[in-house]
């Protein structure tokens, strides 16, 4: 499930990276793709993570 985690992040960075540079800002799209994944995918993957320790916990 790792791989997958990974994997998703990394889709992710690269839609936003495409989608930036297809509009021609190629100088802010790794911060704000990096910006994206930690305002929207991070907490996800975190919450995943965490259930999944709770669980184990139990």
């Amino acid at each position: 499930m790792f791989y997958a985690t990974i994997a998703i992040v990394l889709f992710f960075v690269m839609v936003s990276v495409v989608g930036n540079l297809v509009e021609g800002s190629e100088a802010g799209a790794i911060q704000l793709s990096f910006e994206w994944v930690t305002k929207y995918v991070l907490p996800w993957i975190f919450l995943y993570w965490f259930i999944k320790l709770v669980k184990k916990m139990k």
